[in-house]
């Protein structure tokens, strides 16, 4: 065995040393490999398994593997242009890294299962982002920013949903955000297809939970202590099929349901709204009775491009259609319910995010560029002490702040945080503090070692 001297371990820790410092500093992404048209990217997450998807150029086999923690065997995907792959037997609330390989490319990202009931968590809501790129793009970024736990779409993500290149588009903008994060998508007038409006694409791209008469079009999933309920509000969909006797089974069983706390609905359609389109009457008599008679806690949707605010019994609207799309002017004029409905109104690209603590819920409507609109929440705070850390995630629930229950905060301009920070993809920081701390224990090291 070879006996180490001074310079010999000052040699391997000088490259250990520099080895890290690289390490640390390579970009995170350095361009996508031409094989994979889309993706990879996830879908329908529950506290077990999650649904990784991509698309190849021609159809090749695959590779899906679970990086960390080791062990488990690798998962093979068989040769095909659309790939869908599951992975289950996962534990509630872990982080974990996965890496897709095809054709000698290989591409990894991160995903983290969804945690037991009564832990905290948070989701994005967005929509309508068209055929835009540049301002799609801002909103894109900025979400990443966030780290969610999910996103929750609107609706009308491309222009023509019959449009092989609208979907390319689509996919091609938020490739690194939903190759990390779960998109729970609704089923926008612009996705649907040829005069049938059909949801071919939508079905085709999207792997959602298939507990409805009408699969994947629209469906219903638990996240947490929350139950969500994604809408297909287009026109043929309003009173006109078995989707409302549906909604209140869902809902209903969702209220008998003790480990239930919180129902969210999504749809692209908005029931209330002073924008262009106005609300949608068929709505608000064949399914707002419902949300106010089950005590929904939130109704999201988009159609009308802008943010704005409502609250009509008890139950609160959010429109959230400013992901990209041509931005929308205010109604010339409302109609009276929808006047006395909203309570705030802002035509600007931007995207909301939503915290769950116990039984507090707090929106805020956040600009593209990173600056707060407003926050509004709602419900019991939990008691100091009540919260605990996210399971997995390594970022404690508990210190971040939360609006007193009932309060709204306008803030044009304020900046918090978070929100000015960097999207994490970057070096930052705590990196470079870190590099240094490395560099001064090697340094210590090796003066030691030299001295002998």
């Amino acid at each position: 065995m070879r006996a180490w001297t001074g310079r010999s371990a000052l040699g391997a820790l000088l490259a250990l040393t520099f080895g890290v410092v690289l390490a640390a500093a390579r970009p995170v992404s350095a361009g996508e490999p031409s094989r994979f048209r889309k993706g990879p990217y996830l879908q329908n997450v529950s506290t077990s398994s999650i649904t990784i998807m991509w698309e190849s150029e021609r159809p090749l086999p695959g590779v899906v593997e679970i990086v960390t923690p080791p062990g488990r065997p690798p998962v093979q995907a068989p040769a095909d242009e659309m790939h869908e792959v599951v992975l289950d037997r996962l534990e509630a609330g872990r982080r974990y890294r996965y890496a897709v390989t095809m054709a000698g490319e290989r591409i990894e990202g991160e995903f983290a299962t969804a945690p037991a009931s009564g832990a905290p968590f948070s989701f994005i809501v967005y929509g309508d982002s068209r055929d835009s790129t540049g301002s799609h793009q801002r909103v894109v970024d900025r979400v990443r920013g966030e780290v969610p736990d999910f996103l929750v779409g609107t609706g009308d993500m491309v222009t023509e949903g019959v449009s092989d290149p609208d979907w390319q588009l689509f996919f091609d903008t938020e490739r690194a955000l939903l190759r990390e994060n779960v998109l729970y998508p609704s089923l926008g007038n612009h996705d649907r297809q040829g005069r049938g409006r059909t949801a071919d694409n939508f079905r085709k791209y999207f792997s959602l939970p298939e507990n409805s008469p009408d699969p994947e079009r629209y469906y219903a999933f638990t996240y947490g202590s929350a139950r969500f309920l994604i809408l297909d509000s287009n026109a043929h969909s309003f009173a006109l099929t078995d989707q409302t006797d549906w909604i209140e089974q869902q809902l209903q069983a969702a209220r008998l349901d003790p480990a239930i706390h919180h129902l969210f609905v999504s749809m692209h359609h908005p029931p209330y709204s002073v924008s262009l389109h106005g609300g949608q009457e068929e709505l608000r008599e064949a399914w707002t009775p419902l949300f106010e008679k089950y005590q929904v806690a939130a109704v999201f949707s988009g159609h009308d491009h802008v943010y704005s605010r409502a609250e009509q019994s008890g139950v609160r609207y959010f429109v959230s259609g400013g992901a990209g799309a041509p931005l929308y002017p205010r109604k010339a004029r409302s109609s009276r319910i929808d006047l006395q409905a909203t309570q705030y109104f802002e035509r600007v690209n931007h995207y909301l995010r939503v915290n769950v603590y116990g039984d507090l819920i707090e929106v805020s409507a956040v600009r593209a560029d990173g600056t707060l609109i407003e926050t509004t929440s709602w419900g019991t705070p939990p008691r100091p002490g009540e919260l605990v850390a996210r399971v997995g995630s390594g970022t404690p629930a508990a210190g971040r702040p939360g609006a007193p229950a009932g309060t709204s905060a306008p803030a044009p301009g304020q900046v918090t945080a978070a929100e000015s920070g960097s999207s994490g993809a970057g070096f930052g920081l705590l990196g470079a503090l870190g590099i240094v701390a490395i560099v001064a224990s090697a340094g210590a090291i090796l003066w030691v070692l030299l001295r002998r």
